[in-house]
């Protein structure tokens, strides 16, 4: 919503000039501010589905996140380079020989990143106390 249909309002707002216009200015306005409370109400939400999901913040999810995604590239790019070698050599002696990038150790690979961060408490640091009176 953030980056279609907002820009798209602001824009149709901007358009829209001219004396008669007013009507329409106003209703443009109106929906603009209505798709920024939803886009609000569902950022305020994002926590706790989170939660409710197991990860203890968003940071946890989206370390998560980026450790899935490291992974689905990487067998994205052995696929890819497995269907060049297939595609180089026709014959079927050759395919046989060669077999794609496992599928389902990808997929126990991800479960387990997953449940590794779901499972890790969230770690803060501690601040040092300074005692103001010792001076």
């Amino acid at each position: 919503m953030q980056e279609d249909i907002l820009p798209k309002l602001k824009a149709q707002l901007a358009d829209t000039k001219g004396i008669f216009k007013g009507k329409e200015r106003k209703t443009i306005t109106e929906q603009i501010q209505q798709t920024e409370k939803k886009i609000s109400a569902k950022l305020d939400k994002l926590p706790d589905i989170l939660k409710e999901d197991g990860y203890p913040d968003v940071q946890a999810f989206m370390r998560t996140f980026r450790e899935m995604e490291s992974v689905v590239e990487q067998y994205n790019r052995d696929l890819a380079e497995w269907e060049r070698q297939i595609s180089r050599k026709p014959t079927a002696a050759a395919k046989a020989q060669h077999r794609p990038p496992e599928k389902q150790s990808v997929l126990e690979h991800l479960r387990e990143i997953q449940e590794r961060n779901k499972q890790k408490p969230p770690q803060r640091q501690r601040k040092k106390s300074f005692d103001r009176d010792s001076r």
